[in-house]
């Protein structure tokens, strides 16, 4: 009880702050070292995590990752590739709408750390004619980046979760199935309410297959990207670094450029956003707080679905990284979701669960730099998000019933 009365009064601080306009990766970090003052953590025990929160593999990748991210985006964004893509798949699908979706739920298929970065200029690309608050801009993005988690192999958490149910993986996808259906449903009426169905303004049209050839040309980086680290395997890092040496020799970038566009793309803030998240990840292992959570909730003799829904919602919301929430509580849950043999529909509706709260945590980088990209206000765009969220956890009924 203890540990989840300091990890609230944290978030708590934490929320207080960003809205007062704090720049989140001090507040993430300053937050981080008020739970640890709080847990009696040692210093040199606090500074330890944060550094290794900083220097291990994963977290040198998610770095390296987002970094060739932001190049990629400057690259297409400059040279006009963005434009054309947007443009040309504004011929092929009339609506903006679609367009709006479509980008996001694109890239949403690679599992890059802020991914949701990548699809902004997308979406403020197909908009730009459109009277759309920021908030809404960001909603959008936000939303339709995270169609396939619930499903994907491609993602780490549900392949965790398969790993430690020992149920194999495509039963879990058919019982998680349902959210991802809810998300695009529940997509269609919040995100677009209000937006009509206007096209994207065109100039001089070139007839559809002309349009699908100059989308499918621009569209190509990313398509190449998917294709190496989805279909074929490769690493994300390697992928996306590549990828950004080849668009630097396809326009003939010279020296003088590249360090200017290095410059422009790494933004020093984005940066010390996820250093941020990631210290503060990190010391809710190092102080044990995560843990002290889970174990009272289960201790404490609470309705078996109450328990199955809160620990792992709470876990999400506190992370904000899928992986995290179900390495974290399912070990202590699997008893309680049928021991040897759990629920299929329990076990759908506890990854749902923590996933919300992935999706509404403060510190999910995707919603973190979406929201820094638009300049939206962040209270605004929880405003929008709370409810579809909501609703997408109500959709668990459906597994829970079939599979239980």
């Amino acid at each position: 009880m203890v540990d989840l009365l300091k990890t609230l009064a944290v978030l708590i601080a934490v929320v207080v702050m960003v809205r007062r306009r704090w720049h989140l990766g001090a507040v993430m970090a300053l937050g981080a070292a008020i739970l640890a003052f709080s847990c009696l953590t040692p210093p040199l025990r606090f500074l330890s995590g944060a550094w290794t929160a900083l220097t291990t593999d994963s977290a040198l990748d998610m770095t390296a990752t987002l970094v060739f991210t932001m190049i990629m985006e400057n690259i297409l964004r400059t040279t006009g590739t963005l434009r054309r893509m947007v443009a040309s798949l504004s011929e092929i699908l009339p609506d903006s709408r679609l367009i709006m979706a479509a980008m996001p739920a694109m890239i949403g298929m690679l599992p890059s750390p802020g991914g949701a970065v990548f699809s902004a200029p997308m979406v403020r690309e197909a908009s730009a004619h459109l009277t759309l608050s920021p908030d809404q801009k960001a909603f959008i993005n936000y939303w339709f980046r995270h169609i396939w988690e619930y499903v994907s192999p491609l993602y780490p958490g549900i392949i965790l979760v398969a790993g430690l149910s020992r149920i194999p993986f495509q039963k879990i996808a058919l019982a998680n199935i349902t959210f991802s259906v809810a998300v695009i449903v529940l997509g269609v009426f919040f995100c677009f309410r209000g937006v009509d169905s206007a096209p994207v303004p065109q100039g001089e049209t070139v007839g559809k297959r002309r349009a699908l050839r100059t989308f499918v040309i621009s569209v190509a980086p990313i398509l190449v990207t998917l294709v190496l680290v989805v279909v074929l395997g490769g690493n994300p890092v390697a992928a996306m670094g590549g990828m950004t040496v080849l668009l630097f020799i396809a326009h003939r970038y010279g020296p003088g450029r590249i360090v200017a566009t290095l410059r422009e793309s790494v933004s020093l803030k984005s940066l010390s956003l996820i250093f941020g998240v990631m210290i503060f990840q990190e010391t809710l292992r190092v102080t044990g707080a995560l843990d002290g959570i889970s174990h009272f909730f289960v201790a404490s003799g609470l309705p078996l679905l109450f328990i199955i829904t809160v620990i792992p919602f709470l876990a999400g919301v506190m992370t904000g990284l899928t992986v995290a929430f179900v390495g974290i509580t399912f070990p202590i849950l699997m008893p309680l979701l049928g021991g040897d043999i759990p629920s299929l529909g329990l076990l759908s509706l506890a990854f749902g669960s923590g996933f919300s709260g992935v999706m509404l945590s403060p510190v999910h980088l995707c919603l973190v730099l979406t929201r820094e990209y638009f300049e939206a206000d962040m209270g605004r765009v929880y405003r929008r998000l709370w409810i579809p969220q909501s609703l997408v956890l109500a959709a668990a009924v459906v597994p829970v019933y079939i599979f239980s």
